[in-house]
């Protein structure tokens, strides 16, 4: 009898001390939640400055005024990280890659015939773009901003003819070619929320410098060799010679993106 009072009061103090054991516990997580509600977690002043952000384009490309007839399409896209130097000033790199799909139609005339040719062109490419943005104005509230932007490029370009009468794995010899050049141009940004802002860029209204070095193979002998080009380029022309034609010509399409900030 004595033995199994002393085991019933052996459980119930073995009971009563994991019962304080648990409540002391259960306390200090009540309070130490208590503490990392009354935390505010800021973010630092260094990442309310990144930015980060996708951009797309999409490009048509239509061309019949001439004895060679062009039709095609290109899509890219364009990562891109940046830092807001000051309120109005943006700087910031862009790396994307690109696809261009192109079907030409050569004419000319030979013993009083015309004779068509076609070649299809498919051709990746890689950029790289460091620029700096600079704010004009806002309007609505803040929400929409006109910028004008100064961006330099450099990348590389591989074309292959895969179709039509020329067909094989280089297009005329070319293996590759490298452009480079700069760009002014504006851009138009409406901000959704205090993380989220939609960017259109405006490149048939810009202006720049573009340089290509294209490298040869010749299919016969081997040898190799380098060409060079470079223009001084104002789309505002080309954008009237569109408007004076009834944009039956040309190069339509749109970039467009979006910045997040951290």
């Amino acid at each position: 009898m004595k033995r199994t009072i002393f085991i019933i009061a052996a459980m119930v103090c073995a009971v009563s001390a994991w019962a304080q054991v648990v409540e002391s516990q259960e306390s200090r997580v009540e309070s130490g939640e208590t503490r990392v509600d009354s935390i505010k977690l800021e973010v630092p002043e260094w990442k309310k400055k990144l930015y980060y952000g996708y951009n797309f384009d999409i490009y048509f490309h239509h061309d019949t005024r001439t004895n060679k007839k062009e039709n095609g399409w290109s899509i890219a896209l364009e990562p891109e990280i940046g830092w807001r130097l000051k309120e109005r000033i943006y700087l910031g790199l862009r790396v994307g890659g690109s696809y261009q799909d192109l079907f030409t139609t050569y004419s000319y005339e030979s013993d009083g015939k015309t004779i068509s040719e076609n070649i299809r062109v498919r051709q990746g490419s890689w950029n790289v773009t460091p620029y700096m943005r600079y704010r004009l104005k806002t309007v609505f509230n803040g929400k929409l901003g006109i910028w004008i932007e100064t961006h330099l490029y450099a990348g590389m370009e591989f074309p292959r003819v895969t179709d039509g009468d020329i067909k094989g794995t280089d297009y005329n010899g070319l293996r590759h070619s490298a452009t480079y050049g700069f760009q002014v141009s504006p851009v138009i940004t409406y901000q959704f929320n205090k993380k989220s802002t939609f960017q259109v860029f405006f490149s048939i209204l810009s202006a720049g410098y573009s340089g290509t070095t294209f490298f040869y193979q010749d299919p016969d002998t081997g040898n190799r060799y380098r060409e060079y080009t470079n223009d001084v380029i104002i789309f505002s022309g080309k954008l009237r010679n569109l408007i004076a034609n009834h944009f039956t010509p040309g190069l339509y399409g749109l970039k467009f993106g979006v910045q997040k900030s951290f």
